[in-house]
């Protein structure tokens, strides 16, 4: 009989106005980091709100909000340098997926005395424990408070890459379904979008298991009732609310199932074409589908009892309605000019590996030119 592991966050809150947790919380006593992009956490009071509650527990709270969109590994390296001044116990990541990523990795790299960039280039390991780490999404989509993986850009290289193991899933997850009221239109599309491929490729991927199949489904449903509900009208409470739900069922599936393709792909395409990573999903997600379709008949079939319709067509016509474009080069002019490079610093290990279709160098850029 095979051995089917699983791996989740310690604690996992979910519910409108969990994020007051934080004062109660059995977080380690002493200085701790909250790391967070520039404005949305701000803006939201979701940072003003934080800082409280950890101050009502005596701690002096530091702020680290240099995190960027599709966060790259220097500001990582800045952000763990930071903790080690500092001398962080505690670190809480706030904010969208590149926010949970870079803080991830400022507490796993913090207590070695090694840069982000070191560890990535296999010159050191993370063989100290890291900081305890708690995440707070304000985004519903990116699932990184279920994973062990932060993933980052490499600037210099053009790549996308990830620092993970098993200690950096966090301790803590306050899922506020209140924090993500604020998201504008794109960024819910974008993000949902980029929780529905998580749903869709861990429920077709190889390392999918009962357990996470049900989860998938879960999340599948949940997002085809609620994206464009939350799209058009991001005061529904009841949609906001279920797309977190499906964040992080999805979160959960992937986490311990796998991916497949559109992600294997995509990022490589999102960090040299410079696309959001929810949007550069939306768009590849029915190429891939398509693609990988008699690969998993059965499979796809048996989704489609499950949710009473074709994943192929919903996912199409989802994002017709949130005015996603077909093609790679509705966004970026120039894609097609840049398919070399893409499909050189692509790689066939991790999400690739788990793709129902075995895929090469070959099979790539065949998928590649539907893409772009």
């Amino acid at each position: 009989m095979s051995v089917v592991n699983f791996l989740f966050p310690s604690v996992v809150r979910f519910g409108e106005g969990c994020l007051s947790l934080l004062e109660k919380e059995n977080i380690p006593k002493g200085p701790g980091v909250i790391i967070t992009g520039g404005k949305s956490a701000k803006k939201s009071k979701a940072l003003g709100r934080a800082v409280s509650y950890l101050e009502k527990r005596g701690d002096k709270v530091y702020v680290f909000d240099g995190v960027e969109p599709e966060v790259s590994v220097e500001t990582a390296d800045k952000a763990s340098e930071y903790c080690r001044k500092i001398k962080a116990v505690y670190v809480i990541g706030l904010g969208g997926g590149s926010a949970l990523d870079c803080a991830k990795a400022a507490a796993g790299c913090a207590p070695g005395g090694c840069g982000v960039t070191q560890y990535l280039e296999d010159k050191a390991k993370l063989n100290k424990p890291p900081l305890y780490f708690a995440a707070v999404p304000t985004t519903a989509g990116t699932g990184s408070e279920c994973t062990k993986n932060a993933v980052l850009t490499w600037t210099a290289r053009k790549v996308k890459i990830s620092l993970r193991g098993d200690s950096l899933v966090p301790r803590l997850v306050l899922a506020d379904p209140e924090l993500t009221y604020s998201m504008p239109p794109d960024i819910t599309s974008w993000t949902g979008m980029d929780a529905l491929t998580h749903a869709v490729e861990s429920y077709f991927s190889s390392g999918a298991n009962e357990t996470t199949k049900a989860l998938s489904v879960c999340a599948i449903k949940l997002i085809q009732e609620n994206i464009v509900k939350a799209y058009k009208n991001g005061g529904d409470k009841t949609a906001r609310r279920s797309m977190l739900l499906a964040s992080v069922n999805a979160g959960f599936a992937f986490a311990n199932a796998g991916l497949g393709a559109v992600h294997g792909l995509g990022h490589p395409v999102g960090a040299i074409c410079k696309i959001p990573h929810g949007l550069v999903n939306a768009i590849m997600l029915p190429h891939v589908l398509k693609y990988n379709k008699k690969a998993c008949l059965k499979e796809m079939k048996a989704l489609e009892k499950e949710t009473g319709n074709d994943i192929i067509d919903t996912v199409l016509k989802m994002n017709k309605q949130m005015k996603i474009p077909g093609k790679i080069s509705g966004v970026c002019g120039n894609a097609k000019a840049m398919a070399g490079l893409i499909l050189s610093t692509t790689a066939y290990s991790g999400s690739m590996q788990y793709n129902p279709v075995k895929m090469d160098a070959g099979k790539t850029e065949k998928l590649l030119k539907r893409v772009l």
